[in-house]
């Protein structure tokens, strides 16, 4: 399969592009690239160029951009805002949203969390997991990467007018029959509680409909899994361009 590399927009400029070290490393080391390859880059915002391993500079893998194809937004956006999970479980969710085209992952404190970071250890998951999407963006070979936010607060994560869906494990309404039921929107905001679950006081702050995924307990990572592929499945996401 084509190699398939990322690029900042402002990097991508007449028609060439520089590959960082980390990617030229891969190119050239793991994957035996040689100039003349055919390679896939995109700026992570709608844009992907067929391309060309043309050379080197200053140590770092050039691209000759040739052919680019801009990959609209399909809509609705999916944002997933995620209680902190104990130990590195957020990590697997990452990497899985991604891969299934999540827009925008939001991290946050509730009141179940087993898990709280101060400002030093959030800095350092959040760099991790910006890490952990880039890569499942690569071998997802998507042409936008999600955007993975500051970690927060469950009750400032919900914008006033926001259109979406909380989890609930006492919900008495099925995810289906909640999809039914959502007016045509440009975002789904979808939120999913800790292990612990959610408070009946988190699910009325969030000023959103709220539903199950039926009797069985499902871990946290699962269940993110599970209602965004619902989500996806829902609005036709997962058919062809």
């Amino acid at each position: 399969m084509t190699p398939h590399f990322f690029v900042a927009p402002e990097q991508v400029g007449s028609g060439v592009a520089l590959l960082g070290p980390d990617d030229s490393r891969h190119l050239v080391t793991v994957l035996r690239g040689r100039p003349g390859d055919r390679v896939t880059v995109a700026d992570g915002t709608g844009t992907l160029w067929n391309a060309v391993y043309q050379g080197h500079q200053g140590g770092l893998v050039e691209i000759a951009l040739l052919e680019s194809t801009f990959l609209r937004q399909r809509h609705p956006a999916f944002t997933v805002v995620h209680a902190l999970p104990r130990q590195r479980k957020l990590d697997d969710v990452i990497q899985r949203l991604t891969e299934l085209g999540v827009s925008r992952v939001v991290p946050v404190h509730s009141e179940r969390s087993q898990v709280e970071l101060d400002q030093h250890k959030a800095a350092k998951a959040v760099a991790r997991w910006r890490a952990v999407a880039l890569a499942a963006a690569k071998q997802s070979r998507r042409a936008r990467l999600p955007v993975i936010e500051e970690v927060g607060e469950w009750p400032d994560a919900f914008a006033d007018g926001c259109r979406g869906i909380v989890l609930w494990e006492e919900s008495p309404v099925a995810l289906r029959t909640a999809l039914d039921d959502m007016p045509a929107v440009d975002e789904l905001v979808l939120g999913i509680g800790p292990e612990g679950g959610l408070t009946r006081g988190e699910v009325a702050a969030t000023r959103l409909p709220h539903a199950s995924l039926g009797p069985t307990v499902l871990r946290t990572e699962t269940a993110a899994i599970v209602a965004v592929s619902a989500l996806a499945y829902h609005y036709g996401l997962m058919e062809p361009i």
